[in-house]
């Protein structure tokens, strides 16, 4: 019996919808099917150039060797080769997503200039250049990011040069362009290890007004940042990892998420009426804040930094995420109000017994948290780096808490302390329904290391301690260990 191909009979543009929700790899390798499929996939609504999917890893390569090889000049040259080929056979007339997912730096720009003018041409709607996608620790070099240049940016001279070069120079054809609403559809960018400066922040947002979704990392470029003109359309902002950073001041009256991670800076944040989603780490790693405020916003003695920049949104929040290490329990909720909408909380912390930087402070932490939000529904607890010793946790008295459904905890090594915080929270939350263990670390909002499993855990200490868990909880209680060990 012959099966028929009611697939195949579909119109081209459901045909291509549904390619576009495959990766371009998965969707070139349709080109055989049959002739129906041949070039459907010219026509893709997305482009997300991943080297993974572009460049051949041999069996027999170590993960150093194959980020060695990636780093190279010869795979640089075929990836290069292979974008410029797909934009050339491209027949579409619009992109919903266009990303470079490989290791670029400035030596390649002229290359990254013309794609980037390439997915503005075709009205994208998501942005993503991604130069650093590969595991910081097997590769770094002392090389210079690429910089978006200001004449994309620019009315009067624009982005035609780079069209024109892209039709004479590689036979790569685009459609009419709208200089006037060159970005009306651009409504998510995401830049990671890009070179800018605050000049060019404040240009992106003031030439993309359509802009709902702007996520910077690793750009040490940008010192004094501000948009002081209402960005109506913004909705989420979120930096990390920039390193330069001393002033941080955003007008985005519809914001929804903010998140930052990165040195103890100023931030100001204004007339955020719908916001409900933070995120505050202040890295340790970055010191503390700078000496000059260019913003002109005035100075704060203490070091829990967020707690005072952010206070007056506390009672609108519903997801708060933090570092406890910067933090002291006393400043923090010594005038804090309420936090009345507040359903789910992340803490982090260093999976040590050390006080102010270890799990005792963070359970100390925790304590207050629970006092101040009566609706909290899901707690996460976040524990980096190995235990210092196994040490017992000091209890304190804890109110009963009826809406604490669910807690994850990642980082975890099975340490007598981290055990011991568990048993506490299943003691406080008389309501609780599921629990999640996990070894790897997934404390990192900006999913840099969300894999990190350190190497010196103990499993066998692991198993033990997660048995123990099942003992002493209550038997309404799932707990669910997420690891395959």
């Amino acid at each position: 019996m012959v099966l028929e191909d009611k697939i195949s009979g579909l119109p081209d543009d459901i045909l291509v919808t549904i390619l576009s929700l495959l990766t371009l790899k998965e969707a070139v390798a349709t080109s055989i099917i049959s002739r129906r499929w041949q070039y459907l996939w010219r026509s893709l609504y997305n482009l997300n150039f991943r080297y993974e999917e572009i460049l051949h890893r041999n069996d027999s390569y170590t993960e150093y060797n194959w980020y060695r090889k990636i780093y190279g000049a010869d795979y640089m040259h075929t990836y290069i080769q292979v974008v410029n080929q797909v934009l050339r056979l491209h027949k579409g007339l619009k992109l919903h997503e266009f990303g470079i997912h490989y290791p670029l730096d400035a030596s390649a720009g002229c290359y990254i200039d013309l794609w980037v003018a390439f997915a503005i041409a075709f009205r994208v709607s998501k942005l993503e250049l991604n130069f650093s996608p590969c595991p910081v620790s097997y590769w770094a070099f002392d090389t210079k990011n690429y910089s978006i240049p200001l004449t994309l940016f620019d009315r009067s001279k624009g982005i035609e040069p780079y069209l024109v070069q892209l039709d004479r120079v590689f036979s790569i054809r685009t459609p009419p362009l709208n200089v006037d609403n060159r970005f009306e559809c651009l409504k998510e960018l995401f830049l990671k290890s890009v070179e800018l400066t605050d000049q060019q922040f404040e240009t992106i947002l003031s030439s993309c007004t359509s802009l709902e979704r702007l996520r910077l990392l690793d750009s040490p470029g940008l010192e004094n940042i501000k948009h002081t003109v209402p960005h109506m359309k913004l909705n989420c902002l979120e930096i990390y990892h920039c390193s330069g950073l001393k002033n941080i001041g955003i007008f985005a009256p519809n914001l929804v998420s903010f998140k930052y991670l990165g040195p103890r800076t100023y931030i100001l944040v204004k007339d955020a009426k719908q916001l409900i989603n933070v995120c505050m780490c202040p890295s340790w790693r970055y010191g503390e804040y700078p000496i000059t405020n260019s913003l002109g916003l005035p100075y704060r003695q203490s070091k829990d930094f967020g707690f005072d920049l952010f206070a007056a949104y506390f009672p609108q929040l519903e997801y708060l995420m933090m570092d406890v290490r910067s933090y002291t329990v006393q400043k923090v909720f010594k005038k804090v109000p309420l936090f009345c909408n507040l359903k789910h909380l992340s803490l982090s912390t260093w999976n040590s017994s050390l006080d102010l930087f270890g799990i005792l402070h963070c359970y100390k932490m925790v304590s207050c948290f629970v006092k101040a939000s009566p609706f909290l529904h899901r707690l996460e607890l976040h524990f980096e780096l190995p235990p210092d010793k196994n040490q017992a946790l000091r209890r304190i008295s804890i109110s009963p808490h009826r809406y604490l459904k669910e807690v994850l905890v990642s980082g975890f090594f099975g340490n007598k302390i981290a055990v011991d915080f568990i048993i506490a929270v299943f003691d406080f939350a008389i309501e609780l329904e599921k629990i999640e263990i996990t070894t790897v670390y997934l404390g990192d909002p900006s999913n840099c290391f969300n894999s990190f499993r350190h190497s010196e855990i103990d499993l066998n200490l692991v198993r033990e301690s997660i048995q123990q868990l099942h003992e002493r909880m209550p038997a309404k209680v799932q707990l669910y260990f997420l690891d395959d060990l």
